[in-house]
């Protein structure tokens, strides 16, 4: 049984080499570069606008991500509203988009949060705080890891959250006293990449094909411990 846990274990991190470009690569500590330009709709400002009073959830994505990065936003907002804590007072809440295709779209606007573009800038901000994401030609579409960062009201990375549903009490104390959320699991980070095209993409595939064959050793493993019971 310990040989087959060890496979398993060895594929789904095989399928994991394929996404490590498309990751959380956590870096706390970390300086944010404040000083560079971006657009809250019409309005060019610096990121710097929205520190020096308050942490900042900073949320990485685009706005054509329709499926896990708006279920990402939505379970944002639920764990914020669930703190207790007070938008703009005790936080500051940043979406800012990777993809240089929202600059030319009409202006979103988000109840209780900012949203900013400019894929150039967002780039510099992702490396800094380590978000890793890649983009796809023959689909159009960006591969990258579902959660949020926490900054310091200095910009200084503060704590991650991954994955699209929260612990308020964790994200409270981690705004109050910059406690660190626990780290997401290997196979909860397999399963948050967002990536739209089952069909073709190289990361789904890995995906599946791991699932699969874990599948498969899990039902030798029951078969196995029944044949032990009954002999």
């Amino acid at each position: 049984m310990r040989i087959l846990a060890l496979l398993a274990l060895l594929i789904v991190h095989s399928a994991l080499a394929g996404l490590r470009d498309v990751d959380f690569d956590p870096r706390p500590g970390s300086h944010a570069p404040l000083n560079v330009p971006l657009h809250e709709g019409d309005r060019a400002v610096r990121l710097d606008r929205y520190f020096g009073t308050a942490p900042v959830v900073l949320q990485l994505g685009y706005l054509g991500c329709i499926n896990l990065c708006s279920t990402t936003l939505v379970g944002a907002d639920e764990v914020l509203s669930r703190t207790g804590l007070v938008p703009e007072r005790d936080y500051v809440a940043l979406f800012v988009s990777i993809d240089p295709r929202d600059e030319r779209a009409p202006a979103y606007r988000r109840a209780g949060w900012h949203v900013l573009t400019g894929a150039v800038s967002a780039s510099a901000i992702a490396r800094a705080v380590g978000f890793r994401y890649a983009y796809d030609k023959s689909s159009g579409e960006y591969a990258h890891p579902a959660g949020f960062v926490l900054l310091t009201p200095d910009g200084n990375v503060a704590s991650y959250f991954p994955g699209v549903r929260f612990d308020p009490q964790a994200l409270r104390a981690a705004i109050e006293r910059s406690h660190t959320a626990a780290p997401v699991t290997p196979f909860e980070r397999l399963l948050l990449v967002c990536f739209h095209d089952p069909g073709t993409g190289r990361y789904n595939d890995a995906v599946l094909l791991a699932m699969r064959i874990a599948m498969t050793l899990f039902l030798a493993v029951l078969g196995f411990v029944a044949w032990r019971r009954l002999r």
